[in-house]
């Protein structure tokens, strides 16, 4: 009886956790697909193209065959990988999240919870040769980066590759949700604290610098009064091919991090 009532309050438990991650989290509508068909796009998305581009990038460039996105949110990013030809599981505990994964990316897995779920590890017992956290660090309180990091890298086999992209100090944090942007330094220092890691480069994505330009220019000819469309392309063009790939993290406005897990001490 006593353990049917741990059971029963775990499960409880769990779901009030679920219910939460659905309120802070939203996916009413998968979002993330939305939005491309929309015409008022700006920076973020932009950014947001050129981080997930470059993370799959540099998952397919390793080799690797199976790579799980923790923290997948409506599948948007599972859907680029999976486009990669990449085997993709997502986690996420937000539920609304996962059935639109579920239902627009049918090429990949998915589960509603954490990775430490039973279930979770009953279904996919095998070691994964790539993770990637994107725009997900900072969702996390900072004294649980490391114990947060470290049980994600238990799933990732040896020599595997760990792709973290986060934005950076160069951006202001208005986000509620956010906890904290990282410049390069902060984010290896904590990187440094999880055994078994060793980051092997980290670059940024974005230009903050040119992105005050960008607004400047956008309140000109995109407004609540008017907008010019031919303008508005020919700037977003400017941006992706000069200036939202592989900058300096000195002057990005995020940074992607890539990391390999290093073999156990014999």
């Amino acid at each position: 009886m006593g353990s049917k009532l741990l059971e029963t309050a775990k499960t409880n438990d769990r779901h009030a956790v679920a219910h939460e991650a659905n309120r802070r989290s939203g996916y009413l509508l998968p979002d993330y697909w939305i939005v491309p068909l929309c015409d008022n796009t700006g920076l973020w998305w932009l950014d947001h193209e050129a981080y997930v581009e470059r993370v799959c990038e540099i998952v397919k460039s390793s080799r690797a065959e199976t790579v799980l996105e923790a923290g997948c949110g409506d599948g948007w990013n599972c859907h680029k990988l999976a486009a990669c030809g990449l085997d993709v599981v997502g986690c996420d505990w937000s539920q609304n999240g996962i059935d639109h994964a579920k239902r627009l990316v049918p090429n990949a897995r998915f589960h509603c919870g954490d990775l430490t779920d039973p279930e979770f590890k009953r279904s996919f017992s095998e070691l994964f040769d790539a993770i990637v956290l994107i725009e997900v660090i900072e969702h996390i309180p900072p004294d649980e980066c490391a114990s947060a990091l470290e049980n994600v890298l238990r799933f990732l086999r040896p020599g595997g590759t760990f792709v973290v992209t986060t934005p950076s100090t160069n951006q202001a944090n208005q986000n509620p949700q956010h906890y904290r942007h990282f410049d390069e330094m902060t984010l290896r220092d904590v990187l440094s604290t999880v055994k078994g890691m060793e980051v092997t480069s980290v670059e940024g994505y974005g230009d903050a610098v040119f992105g005050g330009t960008y607004n400047q220019i956008m309140r000109l000819c995109d407004n609540r009064f008017y907008r010019i469309k031919p303008l508005k392309r020919w700037l977003d063009d400017v941006y992706r091919r000069k200036y939202a790939r592989r900058t300096s993290p000195r002057r990005s406005r995020g940074l992607i991090v890539t990391a390999i897990k290093q073999a156990a001490p014999t």
